[in-house]
């Protein structure tokens, strides 16, 4: 959202670094602290609580400090977790990345397609399963996993999804939860691509500097974690399609000369070190003049997010540069700065804008605007939101909205995809981008 809000996109999780854990457990007195700066600074900022809500978010922060002595650290700050989440909220969170730095983890990545978790990367010994879906883990089925993954989170299903992933790698949280007999081993249940069942012990790695690191979205990029101690991935980039190459690139275009359109793939909402959005900007107006495209396609989803108002004015004179039909394509991991990229240009040119792909990671309305806090002794790391963004109203009826958005509202009855178009893993792993597909196919049935 606004560029003093930086952390709230998924890349810039990334960003955020917390030091394995160290030195003897948290004493009483330190426990209390925490919970104290969790009250003040997460729970008291945060806006996004309703009344009820907030009534059992209090409750149980009662019950926390009642017990909290008694507690190893991963059952505290899971149940941290858990008492974000029940504001409801995408952008009110304990951040499950740090969580996932600070306690073991098994040696394979999993990513969310639909209601399944597929294994996108192994290192050698278990490269057998890369492919395969997460059915059960210690007797535990999937359903029961992801409903105890998604109490530590807010937003939508398919948001909380996205998070999953962290719980399910690693036999600690799992054992705080009660999912895992062992917090150091546990026994997963995969189906394997062609149908099979097979079971296997994994043993966590504890917590080091050095273990590699990637949120769910990047590891759909062949490359990421690849050759990286070992790890390997069942997508070659030779294979992949355009929107999935290049990993290191946060903003790219590309012309389809045969479908006389210009693709636009942008992975962030703000200019970083390697980026600067006004060059990139120059870039596409420099293009279209070149190649003179009929049809455009802003790719957004990998972007989850940044500072809305740098892309805002952009985007809303893309309709300008073409004379045919844009496309957006969005995804769960589209989120916060690129849900307000997708409104304005929706908004811009509602009867030439289509929306392809799955929903965007959060409702139409959602409050954000906060920053990161770091628990002093437990380091738990919390995200508060603190104002409002309306886009099915344009904040006509609330006093609390973002300023940026009060003064440049958003006001669209949906942002779910008009075509359906949502990634599989056997669409993946074959190289398809199933929402290009669609644009094509749709261009080709009714060009307009």
């Amino acid at each position: 959202m606004h560029k003093r809000f930086l952390l709230q996109a998924t890349i810039a999780l990334l960003l955020v670094t917390s030091s394995a854990r160290s030195g003897p457990p948290l004493d009483e007195v330190q426990r209390r602290e925490d919970l104290a700066r969790f009250e003040t600074e997460f729970l008291q900022r945060d806006q996004a609580y309703m009344p009820e809500a907030r009534r059992q978010a209090e409750q149980r922060l009662a019950a926390l400090k009642a017990r909290s002595g008694l507690m190893d650290e991963a059952p505290f700050a899971l149940e941290l977790a858990r008492i974000a989440a029940l504001a409801d909220n995408g952008h009110s969170m304990g951040l499950p990345m740090p969580r996932a730095d600070r306690f073991n983890r098994v040696a394979l990545r999993m990513v969310p397609f639909g209601i399944r978790f597929h294994v996108l990367r192994t290192q050698e010994a278990d490269a057998d399963l890369l492919g395969a879906s997460l059915d059960a883990i210690d007797g535990h089925p999937l359903e029961s996993l992801r409903a105890a993954a998604r109490e530590l989170q807010g937003g939508t299903p398919a948001w909380r999804d996205r998070w999953a992933p962290y719980l399910f790698e690693s036999p600690e949280q799992l054992h705080a939860l009660g999912l895992a007999a062992s917090p150091t081993e546990a026994r997963y249940r995969f189906r394997l691509t062609d149908g099979r069942l097979l079971e296997r012990t994994l043993a966590a790695e504890p917590p080091r500097p050095d273990r590699p690191r990637a949120s769910t979205e990047r590891l759909l990029l062949p490359g990421v974690l690849d050759g990286s101690l070992g790890w390997r991935g069942p997508l070659e980039a030779a294979r992949a399609p355009w929107s999935l190459q290049e990993p290191g690139a946060l903003a790219r275009l590309r012309f389809d000369a045969e479908a006389a359109m210009l693709v636009l793939d942008l992975r962030i909402n703000r200019s970083t070190a390697t980026l600067k959005l006004p060059d990139f900007f120059a870039q596409v107006h420099d293009a279209v003049k070149l190649h003179r495209p009929r049809h455009l396609v802003l790719d957004l989803r990998q972007d989850g997010g940044g500072d809305l108002t740098q892309t805002r004015d952009f985007v809303q004179g893309l309709p300008a540069l073409v004379e045919g039909r844009l496309f957006v394509l969005t995804s769960p991991w589209t989120f916060s700065a690129a849900i307000s990229t997708t409104g304005y240009l929706k908004q811009a040119a509602p009867q030439r804008v289509t929306l392809v792909g799955e929903e965007v990671g959060d409702r139409l309305e959602f409050f954000a605007e906060g920053r990161t806090i770091t628990l002093p002794h437990s380091r738990v790391v919390l995200l508060p939101a603190s104002e409002r963004h309306d886009y099915a109203d344009g904040c006509r009826r609330f006093k609390d909205c973002h300023g940026n958005v009060q003064r440049h509202p958003i006001a669209v009855t949906t942002l779910a995809p008009e075509i359906a178009a949502p990634w599989t893993y056997e669409a993946w792993v074959a190289g398809r981008d199933p929402a290009m597909e669609a644009v094509l196919a749709d261009l080709r049935s009714a060009p307009r």
